[in-house]
């Protein structure tokens, strides 16, 4: 270890001597990694080793890899109608109790968080199909996707956005309702980050005419909820093949009335069907025989709540082996959607609220693992 000497300064008393201490890159690279991503940013200003060392391609995978960089959660905020959309989305550390603001520009103001991949959003609307934006909020950069051709008036849009192992590359995958010379129509599109425009997939029938929710990045596949009046399906596209699948719910499986979710559990991409006061949690399996995927029930709790309209609940994740994280909302006296963030343990049936300071009245929730990656392809259309 050496020691380097900057140029003294002065004060009231006389000279003082500023020291810093010149660690070998390896040492810095280690203990950069062991902080907070977001306060890796401030570091870069300190002085242009650390900003070179956090830039380099190999401490950034190091820190998307390293046990100190826990999954968060991302909240965007939720207004009425009324109200303008606060232009911030909110940072949330649970074992901490921390949450921090994330600046928003305008020009993604307005857009929902459809989908996330390896610390980036996929933001659009629900009722345009243009912009479609893939954001980084720790660094805040974005990438904006090539506008669609399609002039419909749109009903319905849904994105989703996962990373291709097979080819390196992200895809972004999104399903749109609308009309089209006076006729509805249901089209399916996707495009690789970098290039110039979508290209029409082709799906099976039974999924041509249905609406999702929902959509999951998981293991190199997408994941969708959709249906059509009561009937209810789990949707596969896998980023490699590129092909659709449909999974089965069991003849016994009851979706009518149940709010239903994806969810990692112990590892595994797991549905959640939540109705009344029972909560089930559904397993995702792929065959052994033919490779089909299928659902398989895995436990089942009696929440001692009757969650309904007024009140209702959503599981975010699983926190350790007794407890898991839900978003629970409610409707207050002014007729205005709260939420709040509570720790279910359902072998206990306890309830406990968080306590956090700086989260909104009603938000979106997200599983989050921030990331420096820097942004997977550049497109910046000129009429944007």
């Amino acid at each position: 270890m050496r020691d380097s000497k900057r140029p003294n300064s002065t004060n009231g008393n006389g000279p003082v001597r500023r020291e810093i201490v010149d660690l070998p890159l390896e040492m810095i690279s280690e203990i950069l990694s062991k902080l907070p991503t977001e306060s890796i940013l401030i570091c870069r200003a300190v002085c242009k080793t650390w900003y070179d060392v956090s830039k380099d391609r190999c401490f950034i995978n190091k820190l998307d890899n390293s046990q100190y960089q826990p999954t968060r959660l991302l909240l965007k905020p939720q207004v009425g109608r009324d109200v303008n959309a606060p232009s911030y989305l909110v940072l949330v550390d649970i074992e901490k109790g921390k949450a921090r603001q994330i600046p928003l520009d305008k020009m993604i103001l307005d857009l929902q968080i459809m989908c996330s991949c390896n610390g980036f959003l996929c933001m659009a609307s629900r009722k345009k199909l243009n912009p479609v934006v893939i954001y980084n909020p720790i660094t805040m950069k974005r990438v904006i996707l090539p506008p669609s051709n399609m002039k419909s008036t749109v009903l319905r849009h849904e994105v989703g956005f996962g990373f291709d192992p097979s080819t390196g590359k992200y895809k972004v995958v999104r399903a749109y309702t609308g009309f089209s010379s006076r006729r509805k129509v249901r089209r399916f599109e996707i495009i690789s980050l970098g290039e110039s425009s979508w290209r029409e997939l082709t799906v099976p029938q039974s999924i041509a005419n249905r609406d999702g929710w929902a959509v999951m990045f998981w293991n190199g596949a997408l994941y969708w909820t959709m249906s059509k009046g009561i009937s209810t399906i789990i949707v596969q596209f896998d980023l490699t093949d590129e092909e659709f699948n449909v999974i089965s719910f069991p003849r016994h499986f009851y979706s009518r009335h149940a709010s239903l979710g994806l969810i990692d559990v112990g590892g595994h991409l797991t549905l959640v069907q939540c109705a009344a006061n029972v909560v089930k949690f559904w397993r995702i399996m792929e065959n052994e025989v033919g490779g089909d995927l299928s659902l398989s029930l895995q436990v089942t709790y009696d929440t001692h709540v009757n969650w309904g309209y007024a009140l209702g609940c959503s599981y975010v994740c699983q926190m350790n082996q007794e407890s898991y994280l839900l978003q629970v909302g409610y409707w207050n006296h002014a007729h205005q959607r709260c939420e709040n963030l509570s720790q279910y343990f359902p072998k206990k049936v306890q309830y406990s609220e968080f306590q956090i300071p700086g989260l909104p009245e009603s938000f979106k929730t997200l599983c989050f693992k921030p990331s420096l990656a820097p942004l997977p392809a550049t497109y910046v259309p000129s009429d944007w």
